[in-house]
């Protein structure tokens, strides 16, 4: 797929020389880190033996207005040991950057509360993400003149940077995910007279971004689904990995290198299942069931603190709805009063430390994952109730 630039003839700076006082800058750091150093070697080795980036040879030269090189450095997920290399497509220069020429595109995301209720409707689940799946739409040759990046020889510092160019979509660039999301449902729909057409709207409705969560009424339609899921992907080029599923059946339906980190190496019927995210969401597998993990940071007891943890109680269901809207209370009490960085009064205070000290108690809430009680039969005719009333200080 091109970059779908807003016009056709665009016309940039040469920025050479910003993304080479860049990699002065990481050439000192990575000197100073042993195993950030390593790292970053790794996933640069990585994506140029992979095809994802290419040297630059003699037949793309510099041409006027059409050559970007990005910036980059990398970054370590919290949760996660691996560095990812982020290219700066961000970058000014001379008042240009890559992302203000290029169209965000439509937003072809799934939305995240629909997959999340999506994947609570039936007894059976399992979850998988796409290996890298930004990487698997290439760009056309022409426009990989435009992600352009220094990097040295082997990673050998000593060397001089040679030239490369991405050849694929990537982290960073504002038209990325439409452009993945567009070729994940072309997919979908190149595939649908083989494949039915619940398994095309598998990848239609049941994926946020790079991750799939479904939900079946039987376990072999669940180890079916999975199948035939990744059987699409693979023929759109997407490599569909990392599965769970909830019982041991479906797990063992799936190639062990296909299999989560976490229950690879699980001996199954004697050891428990794992605790995963779904989509941010703990769902502890052996219990069926989502939990919270509460991971409280000091903060200033100040409008600014208090505003920031409530932002870290992540809860896109509103299970827990009831017991943040109390300290959503609080915030709303002092915002008439306290500016960001003011202390609250005493009484605040008390008020505000016994909410946070009980937050720890809502590790013991769980809610089972799917709606249906456990042998609840088949569903003959299904309604849909809302009850709301009226508050003067709050909604959920």
């Amino acid at each position: 797929m091109p970059l779908p630039f807003k016009h056709p003839n665009i016309q940039l700076p040469n920025n050479y020389a910003q993304a080479e006082n860049r990699l002065i800058g990481l050439k000192r750091r990575l000197k100073a880190d042993e195993r950030y150093y390593a790292d970053y070697c790794s996933f640069m080795s990585d994506i140029i033996s992979k095809g994802y980036a290419r040297k630059v040879d003699d037949e793309f030269k510099d041409e006027v207005g059409r050559t970007w090189y990005l910036p980059h450095h990398g970054i370590y997920h919290p949760q996660k040991a691996k560095v990812r290399v982020v290219f700066d497509c961000s970058a000014t220069f001379e008042g240009h950057c890559l992302n203000d020429k290029l169209l965000q595109g439509p937003d072809l995301t799934s939305n995240l509360l629909g997959v999340l209720t999506r994947f609570r409707q039936e007894k059976y689940a399992f979850m998988a993400d796409i290996e890298k799946m930004f990487f698997q739409v290439r760009v056309r040759k022409e426009d990989q003149t435009f992600l352009r990046f220094l990097w040295w020889p082997n990673g050998n510092l000593e060397q001089k940077a040679e030239k490369y160019c991405m050849t694929v979509h990537l982290f960073g660039t504002v038209s990325s995910p439409a452009c993945a999301t567009y070729a994940l449902q072309h997919t979908a729909d190149d595939n649908e007279d083989n494949y039915g057409t619940e398994v095309a709207n598998t990848l239609r409705r049941n994926f946020y971004v790079d991750d799939v969560l479904k939900s079946a009424s039987t376990e072999d339609k669940s180890i079916e689904l999975a199948k035939d899921v990744k059987a699409v992907c693979g023929n759109g080029g997407f490599n569909l990995t990392k599965f769970v599923g909830n019982t041991e059946r479906i797990i063992n339906s799936i190639p062990d290198e296909h299999r989560a980190e976490n229950v690879k190496n699980l001996t199954l019927g004697q050891d428990k299942l794992p605790i995963e995210r779904a989509l941010g969401v703990i769902w502890c597998i052996e219990s069926d069931t989502f939990n919270f993990r509460i991971e409280l940071k000091d903060k200033p007891c100040t409008r600014r603190g208090i505003l920031s943890t409530i932002s870290s109680i992540y809860d896109p269901l509103g299970f827990i709805a009831p017991v943040v809207l109390v300290g959503k209370k609080i915030l709303q009490d002092i915002c008439l009063s306290n500016n960001w960085d003011e202390p609250v009064d005493n009484a605040t205070r008390n008020r505000w430390e016994k909410w946070r000290n009980e937050l720890c108690l809502l590790e013991s809430l769980k809610v089972p994952r799917s709606f249906k009680p456990a042998e609840f039969g088949k569903i003959v005719s299904a309604q849909l109730h809302c009850m709301s009333d009226a508050s003067t200080c709050g909604y959920g």
